[in-house]
């Protein structure tokens, strides 16, 4: 099981810190709704990725939103990694990045009082 402090919530929903590629640590929202992780674009200019691509996706409030991909080496969350993940980088009203399956999807998700656990399966 790994384990991960709770920050603050924004609007309910855990904020955690998120290692990208071995260094940078950010907050991120973790989002049991999102398929894939999106980060910002301060943390994309943070982590110098490059543009792979776009693809449309859909959010809670637009659909069919084009965004752009970006290529990260890893995620580090608790001490469980997932590497070579493509993430989509969000629009500039996006001001914390999103957490998502493409990250957690091979784990059993508990969210408590102050600590989210994260349990493979």
């Amino acid at each position: 099981v790994y384990r991960v402090p709770i920050k603050r919530r924004a609007a309910s929903t855990p904020v955690i810190d998120v290692t990208f590629n071995g260094s940078q640590t950010f907050e991120m929202i973790v989002d049991t709704g999102a398929s894939g992780t999106v980060i910002t674009a301060d943390m994309a200019n943070a982590l110098g990725v490059r543009i792979i691509g776009k693809t449309k996706v859909n959010t809670a409030s637009q659909s069919g939103v084009e965004v752009p991909l970006a290529f990260v080496d890893s995620i580090l969350v608790g001490g469980a990694v997932v590497k070579e993940v493509i993430v989509a980088i969000g629009n500039s009203a996006l001001d914390i990045g999103l957490l998502g399956h493409d990250f957690f999807g091979d784990f059993d998700v508990t969210v408590k009082q102050d600590v989210v656990e994260f349990r493979r399966r």
